[in-house]
């Protein structure tokens, strides 16, 4: 085999190395609240489509001060959070 020959068989073997590692989707979410954190980060090499939910249905932050305007009290209320991360199925039924 010729030194270009080799050359070429190298430089595409590389290619294909590196194309293998990128993944074909990559979602990532943060999400900051007082108190809390979560974080999803995710790197998948499947042709299915996925897609990421974030809910957050309730999240009440209350402060009660004094005559002073010092705080006094915190409150922090965060119910059924919820990050999803799940794979697109097409719809049953077509629109009508």
């Amino acid at each position: 085999m010729s030194k270009k020959g080799l050359i070429g068989n190298i430089r595409t073997f590389i290619k294909k190395l590196i194309r293998r590692k990128k993944p074909l989707q990559s979602d990532e979410v943060e999400l900051s609240l007082p108190g809390l954190t979560i974080r999803m980060k995710r790197k998948l090499n499947i042709k299915d489509p996925h897609e990421v939910t974030v809910v957050v249905p309730r999240a009440e932050f209350r402060k009660k001060l004094d005559k002073n305007s010092d705080a006094v009290e915190y409150e922090i209320i965060l119910n059924s959070i919820t990050v999803v991360h799940a794979p697109r199925h097409p719809p049953e039924r077509p629109a009508s």
